[in-house]
């Protein structure tokens, strides 16, 4: 009875106990539960890795009295001056920063100030005044373009003052092109909300092109800069292939706009010695300013090397042809080596004539016609037409539109795809 007993409480302690446990786990359970943390919450970062993240940086159009800042080239080129000094006035503030090599030197600048020493620096103020209009559109398009980086981020410089960007304060303000910039006030052109790159240049062959004759260019980014007909021809080439440019460039073409600008056509002889100069010259330059713009063959393959030798040059000629015509691609073989360059800049440089262009040959629309010497290939006649790099308005093109009644925003229109104009606020 009493061993039955025992086992009693001892099965009610059991009980007790039990109970107990089931009273004081749930607590502890949610305890751990609340340790864990959420879904997604569960990557802990570092307080001191928390401010790392840089938040993107969201360009905005400028307004209207927005200031563009500008690299003064010294008389070398260069960025460097070697006196804080210049030989002539500037607008705005200039600002003096003291290296090592020399004085940089930024001119800060209000836009439309600007623009009324880049336009006739670009277009000769006696050209019509819509003609005017139209390049003060461009240039200050141009600038607000560039404005959205820096060229020169370690001196917070938008543009320099040359052709690589725009001319700008070489040819003192004129009253015509003062005009101009004040009767456009504010105005860019747009594509898709975005100001566009207002490339232009002097002389067309009666032919535009598109923005892949850049190495940094691409057509699908740039659908309102596109190889056109510049005239009122209504006749249709397909100038990339090679027999049907070398017809086209060998004529003159009735209702082409600028039929009668001297440049339209040309010609010139390039002896292979000079093409032997040119790639011992700037081979090895513009290898270094191009991923693939300077190549050498090797095997089947055309890669980028090191050296800038291919011996003795004993041919060149043309691969291919971009829109319009413009040479894409030209091929220089040697006795050690052959070399492909590609982009209208460095191909115009490797046919260049010192003295003649500035080293560059006129324009990138051209056929080659080789010129033998006692049995002996001995260089190049070339014909071409235009006179610069072909994209976006022909400045000469748009003084002859101008002059038939155009207006300007006519004139943007015919050079760049489906743009429209809207003000600076």
């Amino acid at each position: 009875m009493y061993r039955q007993r025992l086992k009693q409480k001892a099965l009610l302690l059991v009980v007790l106990l039990g109970f107990l446990m089931i009273l004081i786990m749930p607590g502890s359970i949610r305890e751990k539960e609340e340790q864990v943390p959420e879904e997604g919450e569960q990557l802990v970062i570092p307080d001191e890795e928390e401010d790392t993240a840089v938040p993107e940086k969201v360009w905005e159009m400028p307004g209207a009295d927005v200031n563009i800042r500008v690299l003064l080239l010294a008389e070398d080129g260069g960025i460097y001056h070697e006196e804080k000094e210049l030989d002539r006035e500037y607008p705005g503030e200039l600002q003096y920063y003291e290296e090592e090599e020399g004085w940089v030197i930024i001119n800060e600048v209000p836009l439309e100030d600007y623009l009324c020493r880049v336009v006739p620096s670009e277009m000769p103020s006696s050209y019509a005044k819509e003609a005017l209009k139209a390049q003060a559109v461009c240039a200050r398009t141009y600038a607000v373009w560039q404005m959205r980086e820096y060229a020169y981020p370690e001196y917070e410089a938008h543009v320099n003052d040359s052709v690589s960007y725009q001319v700008y304060n070489r040819i003192a303000r004129q009253e015509a092109t003062d005009q101009a910039v004040e009767a456009t006030a504010g105005q860019i052109m747009l594509y898709d909300d975005e100001p566009v790159k207002a490339y232009y240049f002097a002389t067309s062959c009666g032919s535009t092109t598109d923005e892949n004759i850049w190495e940094k260019g691409d057509r699908n980014l740039t659908p309102y800069i596109a190889g056109r007909r510049v005239g009122t021809s209504e006749s249709h080439y397909d100038l990339t292939d090679e027999k049907t440019f070398t017809e086209y460039i060998l004529k003159k073409h009735a209702g082409d706009l600028e039929i009668s600008e001297p440049w339209y056509r040309w010609n010139c002889y390039v002896p292979l010695a000079q093409i032997q100069q040119n790639v011992e010259t700037w081979t090895k330059i513009r290898a270094e300013h191009s991923k693939d713009g300077i190549l050498f063959q090797e095997g089947e393959e055309y890669i980028r090397q090191e050296t800038d030798h291919i011996g003795v040059v004993q041919e060149a000629g043309v691969i291919t042809r971009n829109t319009g015509g413009a040479v894409h691609e030209l091929l220089i073989k040697g006795s050690e080596g052959t070399l492909k360059v590609k982009y209208e800049y460095n191909i115009r440089l490797m046919l260049g004539i010192p003295g003649e262009g500035g080293n560059l040959l006129p324009s990138g629309y051209f056929m080659m016609e080789p010129v033998e010497r006692d049995g002996q290939l001995d260089g190049y006649r070339i014909c071409g037409g235009g006179l610069g790099h072909g994209a976006g308005m022909s400045q000469n093109g748009a003084r002859v539109l101008a002059e038939e009644g155009s207006g300007y925003d006519e004139i943007l229109q015919y050079f760049y795809h489906e743009i429209r104009l809207a003000r600076l606020e």
